[in-house]
């Protein structure tokens, strides 16, 4: 390397998102968001129509948002320890973990996971837990009116409120408030605000 010569980095942030990519990557998590609520937690869920249903409009849906921009893991694609760390992370959402304690249950070290998550889905493990928990929390607002907003964001481990009104705006395009306040608008036989599926196919 020559004097002057600007060092190189390991790490290639790359081009900057468009708005195009942050409407449709927030477009994206809304969906999920829902479809996760019903099939999980929504009685609803357990109906074998409801569940093709919610099938059908998640492929709607993949068709308008680019695979770069949904970040999904690809189950033949990904190594397995990248499997094995996302089906531990998903059945702890509710617990303190730690990237030693995803590290050990995918059986390997923090460094060599981080890299294989850097690779499989641009983020690392604990990007992944932060994400992860941000949609259920926003499954929750969805529909829960009454548990206050700071005591669904401690639930889903987030003690700083600051840190998760910034997350939850940059992913979702709207402050946690502004979601519970279009449930309370529903509730209370306000505007209805349109669904995902009604302007999916608008």
């Amino acid at each position: 390397m020559r004097r002057g010569d600007s060092i190189p980095t390991h790490s290639d942030p790359g081009p900057r998102p468009t708005e195009a990519d942050v409407i449709l990557t927030q477009y994206w998590a809304h969906v999920t968001a829902h479809v996760r609520f019903i099939l999980e937690t929504h009685p609803a869920g357990t109906s074998e129509d409801v569940r093709r249903i919610a099938s059908r409009y998640l492929e709607s849906a993949a068709k308008v948002v680019p695979a770069s921009l949904r970040g999904e893991l690809d189950e033949h694609d990904a190594p397995r320890a990248v499997r094995r760390a996302v089906t531990f992370i998903q059945a702890n959402l509710l617990e303190r973990v730690t990237a030693v304690d995803i590290a050990a249950a995918a059986g390997s070290s923090p460094r060599a996971l981080q890299l294989a998550f850097r690779r499989a889905l641009d983020l690392t493990p604990m990007e992944y837990v932060r994400d992860a928990r941000l949609t259920g929390a926003h499954a929750q607002l969805l529909v829960d009116s009454h548990t206050p907003v700071g005591q669904i964001a401690l639930k889903w481990g987030f003690s700083n409120q600051g840190r998760f009104a910034a997350a939850y705006r940059e992913r979702y395009g709207e402050t946690p408030t502004q979601t519970r306040g279009r449930l309370d608008l529903a509730q209370d036989g306000g505007s209805e605000v349109p669904s995902d599926t009604e302007a999916l196919t608008a």
